[in-house]
């Protein structure tokens, strides 16, 4: 039920989800608060709209410094391990292009198990420099997409998807244990918490595709009451939780694999922009080639430039906006139990906090486009419609690019040449990239695994229009989305041509949209 977001943690949810936090003009948020409690949705965007915001610190300026997350890590860890640029040709059995989860959850499974393998990671930036280094840190489970799962690829093999992706979020939780990184990692569960009646009725229809393939006990319904218990916000009505779910600093997470692989011998050559990919595989970079045996791209949004994987990703930003420190906030609404929390916007929004007492929310599709640059990562517009509703409050901001795929799931798969590959998170990406990296070690080494035969390997799914379509029509879908999703949450009856926008991706196939 997921689907790509908006860009904005809008007004409507965030004022309504917590008033406590809202210091100022008390009046206005009692009202607002108020307004909700009676589900006059529409009096919460005027009091948002009448709200001046005052952003303080990097919130000011994002995309001029990396995310909270990742200069957390690189403090607490000081001085480390170089891993400098590639300086020569090499030759060497396993190449990787991306040192993100992806590309080091792979390394991880062929050096733990394979020792014996040459394997060097080339990444542009830093390792977590990336998407792993700035999301929101959800490692959540797929039964809330046991609907799409059975529709893509029967009864059978979506359960065995799911319980893979459960498997791997637990599988992060022992890896932290193992190596001693302290990645923040907590594994509360997840919950959905529906704004309007159309959202309550999706929560329904969630809950009874778990139960369809025999799995009530992974996303089971949650009456108003018990979705208080958890979150007491004003907004939320009644919800779902589904016990696959873990938060984790993906940051320290990212920066402690960085560490692991090179215990084990991996090499990693930071700042190594890969230009091309020849065949053979052999990754071309200004300063030389490494010849190998197989190669991995593990370049998420990236991939719209590759011309192999292309057509089957389109790019989309992503912010997240940060509070300071208040504990003594998330007492007053109970959310003290480390649950990840999102409604069921198809524009998700969505929320988590962390151990010393903040909340880090935001969503996803501020923009999209066929090339990568600032309008990524310098939007400030994007994060001021983030923090409305928060006012004094925020004190950090960061966006980038995300890669999104037609299904709304990501795939795995290997290309002609012994190349092999996995795109398409769709902002969903902390626990699917540790199952990833088994299915991509699986399929570098040839064994007949039950990851490798998941349905999600070498999936035939269709491509985006190409270029310069995608984007603009991408564009147009997300913009009626956000105005379907705001009307239904304000209940109002959507703007017809605005619901025929937003319905469009289905009727071509995609499933994304309502």
């Amino acid at each position: 039920m997921r689907s790509v977001g908006d860009d904005a943690v809008c007004a409507v949810s965030v004022i309504a989800l917590f008033p406590a936090w809202n210091v100022s003009e008390p009046d206005n948020y009692k009202s607002a608060a108020a307004a909700c409690q009676g589900g006059h949705l529409e009096d919460i965007l005027t009091n948002a709209a009448d709200s001046d915001l005052k952003l303080t610190g990097h919130a000011l300026t994002p995309g001029a410094q990396r995310s909270w997350w990742l200069r957390e890590a690189l403090a607490r860890e000081g001085d480390v391990s170089p891993c400098p640029p590639l300086a020569a040709d090499a030759n060497v059995d396993v190449v990787i292009v991306g040192g993100g989860f992806t590309g080091m959850w792979t390394a991880y499974q062929l050096a733990r198990h394979h020792p014996q393998l040459g394997i060097t990671i080339l990444e542009q930036d830093i390792c977590g420099g990336g998407p792993s280094g700035r999301n929101g840190g959800f490692a959540s489970g797929w039964w809330d997409e046991a609907e799409s799962l059975v529709k893509l690829f029967g009864a059978e093999a979506a359960v065995r998807t799911c319980q893979a992706l459960g498997a791997s979020i637990d599988g992060i939780g022992a890896f932290c244990s193992e190596h001693k990184v302290d990645a923040w990692y907590r594994k509360a569960g997840y919950m959905f918490a529906a704004t309007g009646p159309r959202h309550e009725q999706g929560c329904v229809e969630m809950a009874h595709a778990a139960a369809e393939l025999g799995h009530p006990e992974e996303l089971r319904l949650l009456t108003r009451e018990e979705v208080q218990a958890r979150c007491a916000s004003p907004i939320f009505r009644t919800g779902g939780f589904m016990p696959d779910g873990a938060q984790v600093q993906p940051a320290f997470l990212a920066r402690g694999l960085r560490r692991v692989l090179i215990e084990l011998g991996v090499k990693i050559h930071e700042g190594t922009t890969v230009r091309r990919l020849d065949p053979g595989p052999a990754a071309v970079t200004d300063a030389g080639t490494v010849r190998a045996k197989h190669g991995v791209l593990a370049i998420n949004a990236w991939a719209t430039a590759w011309p192999q994987l292309a057509r089957r990703v389109a790019a989309w930003s992503s912010y997240i906006v940060l509070t300071e420190p208040a504990p003594e906030k998330l007492e007053e609404i109970h959310w003290t139990g480390g649950e990840l929390i999102t409604d069921l916007r198809h524009s998700v929004r969505y929320f988590r906090t962390t151990p010393d007492g903040r909340i880090a929310f935001g969503g996803g599709g501020g923009r999209a486009s066929a090339h990568l640059g600032d309008t990524f990562t310098h939007d400030s517009r994007a994060v001021s419609e983030s923090a409305e509703g928060f006012r004094r409050f925020i004190v950090d901001a960061w966006g980038g690019p995300i890669d999104v795929s037609t299904t709304h799931l990501p795939t795995f798969g290997s290309l002609p040449g012994s190349v092999h590959y996995a795109v398409g998170y769709t902002g969903n990406g902390v626990a699917p990239s540790h199952l990833a990296g088994i299915v991509l070690a699986d399929l570098v080494t040839g064994a007949d695994t039950d990851a490798a035969r998941l349905p999600l390997v070498n999936a035939r799914t269709r491509s985006f229009p190409p270029e310069p379509l995608r984007s603009l029509g991408a564009a147009a879908v997300r913009r009626a989305i956000i105005a379907f999703d705001t009307a239904e949450e304000k209940g109002e009856r959507p703007n017809p041509i605005a619901s025929l926008v937003a319905h469009l991706p289905r009727r071509m196939g995609y499933l994304l949209g309502p």
